[in-house]
């Protein structure tokens, strides 16, 4: 389920009031501030782990009643059918890359200079809706996912390429993180984020522990 959610009646009714109705944590205020009817429920969920809290917290949510489903937004994930224009830029990249990166003999090459062709197969191209100075880092996340992580990456690069602004972004930055983080330690996850952090600051990475 990924549809799109909104404050119930009681979610504002528990917001506007601390004195009845359900008493909610700071961080769960915090995200229930967040569910806006705009931003579906892997965005949210997402965004829950950030602020500190548990991945089922959105569920949580649902059971209590303070959010719920704007009707109709649900969505069924399935890779949709590329216009023909995107087939062929699909077909020129995988020439351009095979052109530039022949196979190499090494059973370990250097990672390649653009997506290989199972990327592309598996995955959406960066959203072009992205700000362009932010596409090449939103690539670069994509291959370190990809050579780090191995196929459990798969969701993590898909939600890379779907962000559509900075804060999307970022946000993909933060589960690329714990994830790498998850697979070695934070100093190792910081050391093969660093280019990354270069053009996309990575901030806040206490503010979980704030609330």
């Amino acid at each position: 389920m990924n549809a799109i959610l909104r404050k119930s009646a009681a979610g504002l009714e528990a917001l506007q009031s601390r004195e009845t109705g359900t008493r909610l944590s700071a961080r769960l205020r915090t995200l229930l501030l967040q569910v806006d009817g705009q931003k579906r429920a892997e965005q949210l969920t997402e965004l829950a782990v950030s602020l500190g809290n548990p991945p089922d917290t959105i569920a949580k949510l649902l059971e209590l009643g303070l959010i719920e489903i704007v009707p109709g937004s649900e969505i069924v994930e399935e890779v949709a059918e590329p216009e023909p224009a995107q087939v062929q830029r699909s077909l020129a990249g995988a020439a351009l890359a095979e052109v530039a990166s022949p196979p190499m003999a090494s059973p370990e090459p250097a990672p390649p200079a653009t997506p290989t062709g199972a990327d592309c197969h598996e995955d959406l191209p960066v959203s072009a809706k992205l700000p362009e100075a932010l596409r090449p880092v939103a690539a670069l996340m994509r291959k370190l996912a990809d050579k780090h992580l191995g196929l459990s990456a798969l969701l993590l690069k898909r939600r890379i390429s779907k962000s559509e602004s900075e804060a999307e972004l970022r946000l993909a930055l933060v589960a690329l993180r714990d994830a790498l983080v998850k697979a070695s330690n934070s100093e190792q996850a910081d050391a093969l984020l660093h280019e990354v952090y270069e053009h996309l600051p990575m901030i806040g990475l206490n503010r979980a522990q704030t609330f």
